[in-house]
């Protein structure tokens, strides 16, 4: 994002046309490229600030897949801008921000874990007042984008936590160790118990 900025700003172009415009063949390009581009340095600044942050609570909750969380995220956010939006070319990665803090939140509350709910603390801590961005109050503000963010993380968090992660213990190749009796091993009580550790 800050690479495509400074090469923007230092040959006087605008890559604007790389956004998402709706309902248009050509703007169906805008779904990959729209985050990447920004109108100004406030913009991109104001999104860098926040972006870091979610997507390293979005990889801490779900750490082997959030790869395919945040692709679902990126690709449905852009595709309901496409689909809905105002006739108008739509930048900025503002709609992922919105797609991730909203799929954080959620996942929080539908999932009951304990990581999940303090996190969803955290986002309306830290990003309640974003909840005003999906109002259109600025005509230079894309509103859609945001409302779309919202929309694509609230449903994903319900698609997404009725999967729940793969770990080794559920992946069906789990071994639980084997134990005679021999050595000292103190358990969770704080109670000495002798076992010995017999490998395959």
């Amino acid at each position: 994002m800050m690479l495509i900025h400074l090469a923007s700003t230092a040959t006087g172009t605008s890559a604007a046309d790389l956004g998402i415009y709706p309902r248009t063949i050509e703007g169906l390009k805008g779904i990959l490229f729209s985050p990447f581009i920004h109108g100004n340095t406030e913009h991109l600044m104001s999104n860098m600030a926040a972006l870091p942050v979610l997507l390293c609570l979005l990889t801490l909750l779900n750490p082997t897949r959030y790869i395919k969380i945040f692709s679902v995220l990126y690709i449905v956010t852009g595709l309901l801008v496409w689909i809905a939006a105002r006739p108008s070319y739509h930048i900025g990665a503002s709609g992922i921000i919105y797609a991730t803090a909203s799929y954080i939140f959620f996942e929080g509350i539908v999932s009951g874990q304990k990581g999940s709910a303090a996190a969803s603390a955290i986002i309306v801590m830290l990003y309640g007042g974003m909840m005003w961005g999906i109002v259109p109050t600025d005509p230079h503000v894309s509103w859609e984008s945001h409302l779309a963010g919202g929309v694509a993380g609230f449903f994903c968090a319900f698609i997404f936590c009725h999967r729940p992660e793969e770990t080794i213990a559920t992946s069906g190749n789990y071994c639980a160790p084997q134990f005679t009796s021999g050595y000292y091993i103190t358990d969770s009580k704080y109670h000495s118990v002798s076992y010995n550790y017999k490998s395959d």
